[in-house]
């Protein structure tokens, strides 16, 4: 029995989503337009998810039953296939994931961005303290010995420092090797990497940047949904499977309950924090107007784009406090070797 097949590229997911929909929309059918995507596709292994999805849906069976029997598409987009083809907007439904593909590759990129950044730099710091110390107070130590003069109290404690890095070389490196590997395992296995996102999401709960992160996932996967013809009730079910983390979980349920007892949707939004007040006031006159898919799209983008600022933010901050730490760090070393110097030089 074949298994299932594991897709991490949004890229892939977004592109296919766009190009069934316009295969939906033209009229041809879904196993007619798969075989011309086959026909198109040079990744082997696209290719081979859409020979097996094909092979799945040739004797009869649904689009959403053969996605779901293949793998490659998250959970929450298979509910959207399933009520896409029970509703007849399927069209709709592969528009509006394309769309939240789009949005999530955009935002996992800043994210990326922000954090492979700090993280060069930080190494860069290691590696010039690391020749300093070890490789550079050395030979003054050597040349004031020959002269003999003694290093100071601070050049002398940056260079047991540096015999110490020296003598344990091997054993940090090791240690580094080991980080890297298990940044990657972290990376590779999902449940790892939802730990991970979980106990960041814990540091950062009352950050500008997790709360547009919120907003931005909340309002997008309430657009997909309202695009695709569920009303409110079913979409703040799919918005539960989009959140971030447990609480954001928490926070759409009692907006939901909060509907379910009469409450209006945007004071729901507003009571439980997931927006902020101007956006509860643009999503009440969408609601007087019949354009709250268009508002939460537009709502959508503006969080997405402030979660890039508020990265931007981030890494302005971090920035100068690295290149801070860096100029004094080798500030010292530096004056730690010019102060015996100029002892000599007046001797």
């Amino acid at each position: 029995m074949r298994g299932k097949i594991k897709i991490r590229s949004g890229a892939f997911l977004s592109a296919f989503c766009t190009e069934l929909a316009m295969i939906i929309e033209t009229g041809i059918p879904i196993n007619d337009g798969l075989l011309m995507l086959i026909d198109d596709e040079e990744d082997e292994k696209s290719r081979l998810y859409l020979l097996r999805l094909y092979d799945e849906m040739k004797d009869g069976g649904s689009f959403s039953e053969a996605a779901e029997k293949i793998g490659g598409f998250p959970e929450y987009a298979l509910n959207m296939f399933e009520v896409g083809e029970k509703t007849g907007r399927l069209d709709s439904v592969m528009r509006s994931l394309a769309a939240y593909f789009d949005r999530d590759i955009k935002i996992k990129e800043s994210i990326k961005s922000a954090v492979v950044f700090p993280l060069v730099l930080f190494a860069l710091l290691l590696a010039v303290m690391w020749i300093l110390l070890t490789r550079v107070l050395p030979v003054f130590e050597d040349v004031f010995g020959q002269l003999g003069v003694s290093l100071n109290t601070t050049a002398g404690a940056l260079m047991k420092i540096g015999y110490f890095l020296e003598n344990f070389s091997v054993i940090i490196l090791i240690i580094a090797v080991v980080l890297i590997i298990a940044v990657f395992i972290i990376y590779k296995a999902e449940k790892l990497r939802k730990a991970f996102k979980r106990f960041f999401s814990r540091i950062m709960k009352k950050s500008r940047l997790m709360s547009s992160l919120i907003a931005a996932r909340f309002t997008a996967s309430m657009s997909m949904t309202l695009k695709s013809g569920m009303d409110i009730d079913q979409s703040l079910d799919m918005a539960i499977m989009f959140a971030p983390n447990k609480e954001t979980s928490e926070k759409i349920n009692l907006c939901k309950k909060a509907v379910a007892d009469g409450k209006s949707f945007n004071d729901a939004v507003l009571d439980t924090k997931i927006l902020s007040p101007l956006y509860c006031r643009m999503l009440a006159l969408s609601f007087k107007t019949g354009s709250t898919d268009d508002i939460m799209e537009l709502i959508a983008e503006k969080s997405e784009e402030e979660v890039g600022i508020s990265i931007e933010t981030l890494v302005g901050r971090i920035e100068p406090v690295m290149t801070v730490i860096m100029a004094l760090l080798i500030g010292l070393v530096l004056l730690s070797v010019m102060f015996p110097l100029l002892a000599v030089m007046g001797a």
